[in-house]
């Protein structure tokens, strides 16, 4: 049965927490990767990040970061559908390169892609259903370098969905990344594994900081706060955008359409925006929304969590904070182009 709240998690929130749940003592920490600076998501990188956006040329950047692996490949995947992509995943290992993916053990599309990765010789395993939802998206290149996105491996990822990602190479984050995916390899085979030490990461992880992590980020806010996601239903993160206008952040939200089955709750939010003067715009034949972005007095959060309690606090969920300025404006410059061309909501 989906949605039991796992005993991994608890372990990994204690690991971040401390015995008794309180936030622990920063002296106290253990250092992570290379040398333990990486606590905060605000903390600068020894490697800047690059960002890029979806659906421009986003297969040629999956194909390319496949193709450079010399050797190990590590893949998390909600949706893979695209042959494409895991024919590449099929040419890295029969060149040598150690090759392991995830998918979700419920998204029934994933079956375009596990008979090319029986054939190819890969190793591939369902996601344990100790999370509701294996929705993380994420490729580790020896063990490296990652890509983080909210892009999904399936063709409207690729060609009509509007999606961001970075690439990531500061060594302490690749290696919290890859801690993720051996714990979840592990728990994936049925065994009990050593629990990734998160307790000093960058990285927004679901369900161990997601939820704080973005409520902080969103109440740090106090100039300009733009939302482009998929959906809001967490009534916290909704209050949230709210009180940042409220406190005097011009604020700009773009929802996917309200007539699309699985955002049934845009128009309420869109209401409930509307009440406080906040401008809201839906993606309606423009492209479909599938992101989850904020941009808030110039940082950006990207990764592949909605806005949901379930993503945030019960999925398996990957993301983190753009703060190369550079970096942040390519996502802005998407983001201003996208508020231009949908449609107000009100």
């Amino acid at each position: 049965m989906r949605g039991l709240m796992l005993v991994v998690a608890w372990i990994t929130i204690v690991a971040c927490r401390g015995s008794d749940g309180a936030a622990p003592d920063s002296a106290a920490l253990e250092p992570d990767g290379v040398d333990g600076t990486g606590c905060t998501p605000r903390t600068a990188r020894t490697v800047p990040l690059e960002a890029f956006v979806g659906p421009t040329g986003l297969q040629d950047r999956v194909n390319a970061a496949i193709d450079s692996a010399q050797s190990s490949l590590d893949l998390q995947m909600y949706l893979f559908t695209v042959k494409d992509i895991a024919n590449h995943i099929v040419t890295a290992r029969k060149r040598g390169v150690t090759v392991r993916v995830i998918l979700d053990p419920d998204e029934a599309g994933n079956a375009s892609v596990t008979g090319i990765f029986n054939t190819g010789g890969v190793q591939w395993l369902n996601a344990s259903r100790v999370y509701t939802y294996a929705h993380a998206k994420y490729v580790i290149v020896d063990r490296t370098s990652a890509l983080v996105m909210s892009m999904n491996f399936n063709a409207d990822a690729m060609d009509k969905e509007r999606n961001y990602g970075f690439v990531d190479r500061d060594p302490e984050d690749v290696t919290d990344i890859q801690a993720i995916f051996d714990q979840d390899w592990q728990l994936a085979q049925g065994k009990s594994p050593p629990v990734a030490n998160l307790a000093c990461t960058r990285m927004i992880v679901s369900p161990i900081n997601s939820n704080q992590r973005i409520y902080d980020f969103i109440n740090s806010v106090t100039t300009t706060l733009d939302v482009e996601v998929l959906y809001i239903t967490d009534a916290t993160i909704r209050n949230a955008v709210g009180a940042a206008h409220d406190r005097g952040a011009t604020v700009r939200v773009i929802l996917e359409s309200d007539s699309t089955s699985d955002t049934s709750s845009a128009a309420g939010v869109a209401t409930f925006m509307q009440q406080r003067n906040i401008p809201v715009r839906y993606a309606i034949d423009q492209f479909y929304l599938h992101a989850k972005l904020m941009i808030g007095d110039g940082v950006a959060f990207v990764g592949s969590e909605n806005m949901s309690s379930t993503s945030l606090s019960q999925n398996r969920e990957v993301g983190g904070l753009v703060l190369e300025p550079d970096q942040v404006q390519v996502i802005q410059t998407q983001f201003d182009a996208d508020w231009a061309i949908t449609t107000p909501a009100y």
